[in-house]
């Protein structure tokens, strides 16, 4: 029997480190004295903590670690879901770092800009309440945004610009809910009826107040730009949130506020 230092030794794994693992019922000593509570390895436990340890290096999570060195079996399934899973962050820390200089870079600079005219096809996404996640509203949107535009090369509607998503409070709900509506450009002059639940809507021509914001939506972001959207002041205009737009621009997200003459 190998005393827990002993056994630190021979696996290079600390004695914190093997505790932990003991707790978790990841590596539990041969035995463990009732008395002092020192624990007591054997040499064949060497070859399971040399997995253990092999597992850990690629970051798998400790309950994985024990079903796999549990059951070998389930290695191929719980290595290739953690090779995906890698991969993802792996993309998601390359965008993160190729944003981080425009973040730390960016000022806020609004400026103004006219609103012309057009054609749109338009739907909802969803509508969200307090379930409210942007990763998942921004993916909904873009999944419409792909369909609109599959429908318009469809029919022959030219697409006219960027796609744009709009926040519009839902009826009966007390201002709790929100719909996320999704607008697409086209040239749709004397083209057929849209399927249900497209629409084609007209949207007059204005001006508009805008800011680009780098990185990823979030809540804080939209907070922010609705801040110095609002606190932008344009001589004889007021800024109408009702006519509010956000569009994904390379590296980041524009917010568009129209303006409404005071008179």
């Amino acid at each position: 029997m190998l005393p827990i230092g002993a056994f630190s030794q021979l696996t290079g794994l600390s004695a914190k480190t093997l505790r932990h693992y003991h707790a978790h019922g990841v590596l539990v000593p041969a035995r463990v004295d009732g008395d002092t509570g020192f624990r007591w390895y054997t040499v064949d436990q060497v070859g399971r903590a040399e997995r253990i340890a092999a597992l850990r290096r690629t970051g798998l999570g400790l309950d994985d670690v024990r079903r796999v060195v549990d059951d070998p079996g389930l290695a191929p399934e719980v290595l290739h879901r953690h090779t995906r899973d890698l991969e993802r962050r792996r993309r998601e820390e390359d965008r993160a770092l190729a944003a981080a200089p425009a973040v730390l870079a960016w000022e806020p600079r609004v400026r103004v800009r006219p609103r012309e005219a057009c054609t749109a096809l338009t739907a909802v996404a969803g509508e969200y309440g307090e379930e409210y996640d942007t990763a998942r509203v921004t993916a909904d949107a873009a999944a419409l945004a792909d369909a609109l535009t599959g429908l318009a090369e469809e029919h022959g509607w030219g697409v006219r610009g960027r796609w744009w998503r709009a926040l519009e409070p839902v009826a009966g709900s007390g201002g709790s809910r929100a719909a996320v509506r999704v607008c697409l450009p086209v040239a749709a002059a004397g083209a057929p009826e849209p399927p249900p639940g497209v629409e084609v809507a007209e949207y007059g021509e204005g001006r508009e107040s805008y800011l680009a914001l780098p990185g990823p939506e979030t809540l804080g972001g939209y907070a922010l730009a609705l801040s110095h959207l609002f606190r932008h002041e344009v001589d004889g205009v007021f800024p109408d949130i009702g006519l509010l737009r956000h569009t994904d621009v390379d590296g980041g997200v524009e917010f568009a506020m129209g303006l409404r003459p005071l008179e």
